[in-house]
């Protein structure tokens, strides 16, 4: 009996952590928000079914013992994926996407966050077999996007206009993939996003100081 019991945590185990490394790169974009807090959330049901596991209802057991796996593992990629210490792990699970269209992270501004006029979009990411990378600023093509040694990249632009009126207003920033050949400023019809966030022009920072981004459709 004790084996059995044994040999379903470690099987409740294994499949939390299964579950946050499958969701973590079959679905890069949207686990790259969202698994963090999921798996936080896992950890707080976990301890709940702990401690109703431990006040007689052992047969919950296994499934604290999953979330806690899930949510140790969860948070375990998501800051590797954040801080991009292990590119050569997602290169090799997300192969023909990295290989066609690059693997691309947004660091700033923050999504949802407050952004002036004037500021620097920073990110990452694994340049793509083929095609480029261009940044998108408002609906407006800024940057056909290069990267450095270390797959970091970084581009000053301006967000909306240095106008009251422009205050509060929600941008868009966009990472699109477009295939060779492609010139701004119009996205083709085979572009695709590979990262995204909206920012909210800050009210209170609506002027730019000297020397201003242009977003020149030009190579950075």
């Amino acid at each position: 009996m004790g084996s059995a019991s044994n040999a379903g945590r470690i099987t409740a185990a294994a499949c939390g952590i299964a579950v946050a490394a499958t969701w973590a790169y079959a679905d890069p974009d949207l686990s790259g928000k969202y698994l963090g807090p999921a798996s936080l959330f896992a950890g707080f049901v976990a301890l709940t079914l702990l401690v109703i596991s431990l006040r007689g209802t052992p047969r919950l057991m296994p499934f604290a013992i999953a979330g806690f796996a899930l949510m140790t593992a969860g948070l375990v990629i998501s800051l590797v994926r954040q801080t991009w210490f292990a590119p050569p792990i997602a290169a090799v699970t997300r192969a023909p996407l990295a290989v066609n269209y690059g693997m691309v992270h947004i660091t700033r501004p923050v999504d949802g966050g407050f952004s002036p006029t004037c500021t620097t979009v920073t990110g990452t990411a694994i340049p793509p077999g083929a095609g480029k990378l261009w940044l998108v600023v408002g609906g407006v093509v800024v940057h056909e996007m290069t990267t450095d040694d270390d797959g970091g990249w970084h581009v000053p632009v301006r967000v909306g206009i240095d106008d009251p009126r422009d205050a509060d207003r929600e941008y868009d920033i966009q990472v699109y993939w477009v295939p060779d050949g492609s010139r701004p400023p119009a996205i083709p019809a085979q572009g695709r996003i590979l990262d995204e966030i909206t920012v909210v022009k800050d009210p209170a920072k609506l002027a730019c100081a000297s020397p201003e981004p242009t977003n020149a459709n030009t190579p950075g």
